[in-house]
C-alpha cells in the first residue's frame, strides 16, 4: 500500500520532471522519452487544447429540448416523457436525445442502447444506482454519451464484489461503463464506488470537462482505453491498480492520456498515471501518491505545464 504524503501543492511540475524518463520500453525497446517543454501554466487550461498526435476533443452535447424526465424509485420508475423503456429495477434508454434523471435504485441500472450513429445526453440531477451483480450505469451502444453532473447535486454509482454476464460475454466490467465516447461534464459531485473491478471505464474516449469526481476502486480508478483526456473538475482517485490508464496496446497511435486542466489528487497502487502509449500533461494542479515514479508511458512523457506534487 503506497502512502500519499501532502507537502502541498508547490512544485511546478516543470522543475519536478526535469530529467526524469518515464519507465518501460516502447516496442524497439528503447527507453521512453520525457519532454519538458512549453511555458508554465500552473491553473490550467479548461479550453481544450489536444496535443499532438492525441486526437481531437469531443465537444459537450448540446442541452437541446428534454426528451424525458426520470425519477427512480425502488418502487417503480415514473418517466415524463419518451425514448425510455422501463423495469421494476431498470432504465432503458432507446432513443437520442436528453434525459434529466434524478432519484434512487437499491439494485438496478440506467442502461443505454440506441444506435451508432446517435448522441444521448443524462442530466444526473441526484441519482443514486447500486447494482450488486453488474453495472449501475452500462452504455451499450451509442455514438456518444455525454453526462451532465447538475450543480449542487450528488450522484453516486456503486456495484458488488462479483458480476453475473450474459452467455458468451464479459461486459460491462466496470461500475459505469461505456462501449464508445463518453463526456463527463457540469458543476455536480459523481461518487463511484467500485467493488467488482474498474470504476469509470470508456472502451474508446473518455472525456473529463468538469465536475467534482470522487472515486474508490478495487482496480482502476478512470479508464479510456484509446484515450483519457481531463480538461477540468477536482477529481480525486483511490484505487487498488493504476488511478488514471489508457489501455489501448493494440494501436500504436492509440493508449494516450493528456491532462490540460483541473485538480487532481491521485493515489494508486500501481500507478498513479498510465498509458500505454503517451502522457501530456498541459495544465492543471496534481498530487501523486508517488511522484514521478506514478507516472508511466510506453513511449513519452511530455511535461508543457501545470504544478505537480507528491
Amino acid at each position: 500500500m503506497k502512502t500519499c504524503r501532502r507537502k502541498g501543492l508547490a512544485l511546478l511540475a516543470v522543475a519536478f520532471m526535469l530529467g526524469v524518463a518515464a519507465c518501460g520500453e516502447n516496442a524497439e525497446g528503447q527507453q521512453p522519452q520525457t519532454n519538458v517543454t512549453g511555458e508554465q501554466n500552473p491553473g490550467g487550461n479548461t479550453q481544450l487544447r489536444p496535443g499532438e498526435g492525441l486526437g481531437v476533443p469531443v465537444t459537450e452535447t448540446e442541452k437541446g429540448e428534454v426528451k424525458a424526465t426520470v425519477v427512480l424509485s425502488d418502487s417503480g420508475i415514473e418517466v415524463k416523457g419518451t425514448g425510455c423503456d422501463v423495469r421494476p429495477d431498470r432504465l432503458k434508454i432507446e432513443e437520442a436525445g436528453t434525459y434529466e434523471i434524478s432519484g434512487t435504485l437499491s439494485n438496478g441500472s440506467i442502461y443505454v442502447n440506441v444506435d451508432n450513429e446517435s448522441e444521448v445526453h443524462l442530466i444526473l440531477k441526484g441519482v443514486k444506482v447500486h447494482n450488486e451483480t453488474s453495472a449501475a450505469l452500462f452504455c451499450k451502444k451509442a455514438a456518444k454519451v455525454t453526462v451532465t453532473l447538475e450543480k449542487d447535486t450528488v450522484n453516486e454509482f456503486s456495484d458488488g464484489a462479483s458480476y453475473v454476464f450474459e452467455p458468451e460475454e464479459d461486459e460491462p466490467d466496470a461500475t459505469f461503463f461505456a462501449k464508445h465516447d463518453l463526456v463527463i461534464t457540469g458543476e455536480g459531485t459523481l461518487k463511484v464506488k467500485a467493488n467488482y473491478g474498474d470504476a469509470i471505464k470508456g472502451k474508446d474516449s473518455l472525456y473529463i470537462h468538469g465536475g467534482i469526481i470522487e472515486i474508490d476502486a478495487v482496480d482502476d480508478g478512470i479508464t479510456g482505453r484509446d484515450f483519457l483526456q481531463i480538461n477540468g473538475g477536482v477529481i480525486t482517485v483511490n484505487s487498488e491498480s493504476d488511478a488514471l490508464k489508457s489501455s489501448n496496446d493494440t494501436d500504436a497511435s492509440l493508449g494516450n492520456i493528456e491532462i490540460n486542466g483541473g485538480v487532481l489528487t491521485l493515489t494508486g497502487e500501481g500507478d498513479d498515471i498510465q498509458a500505454e502509449n503517451k502522457v501530456t500533461i498541459n495544465g492543471g494542479v496534481l498530487e501523486l501518491s508517488d511522484g514521478e515514479d506514478g507516472i508511466q508511458s510506453g513511449t513519452e512523457t511530455t511535461i508543457n505545464g501545470g504544478i505537480l506534487s507528491k
